[in-house]
């Protein structure tokens, strides 16, 4: 009867074991990216709305009212983050994640800046002539 109890209770052992090396084994290390997009050009104030993605993949993220972004579930590893809004310059910066530590970052962004503006307008329908007007913004 002894024995009986010792094969079940082996059995039971074993079962325990296998399910905590399959938990163990399909586990990933993944880390989190958490960001502020800036407005350089405004005293570094935070840009609502700014769309921020991880290059060559499909992940992206839109940052809030208050400026903030945020990637969770991403694997150990580098990788390029782009930021873009219209507007403004797109920028491109290369971060490094690991399961351990949150990788905090601050993007921030400059306007375009245009050095002239040129307008055109047609007189009339019937008439073919065009005034041309170029402004400078400096």
């Amino acid at each position: 009867m002894q024995h009986l109890i010792s094969i079940e209770l082996m059995k039971h052992f074993l079962a325990l074991f296998f399910l905590l090396f399959v938990s163990v084994s399909f586990a990933q290390n993944t880390g989190l990216i958490v960001g502020k997009v800036l407005d350089k050009e405004l005293g570094n104030t935070p840009l609502a709305f700014a769309n921020v993605s991880v290059k060559g993949t499909s992940i992206n993220a839109t940052s809030d009212v208050s400026g903030m972004f945020l990637f969770e579930n991403l694997k150990d590893g580098s990788y390029t983050l782009v930021c873009n809004f219209p507007g403004y310059e797109t920028k491109e910066i290369n971060v490094k994640v690991d399961s351990v530590n949150p990788t905090e970052i601050k993007l921030s962004l400059n306007a375009f800046t245009l050095a002239q503006i040129e307008t055109a307008s047609v007189e009339s329908p019937s008439e073919e002539k065009v005034l041309k007007q170029t402004t400078s913004l400096n």
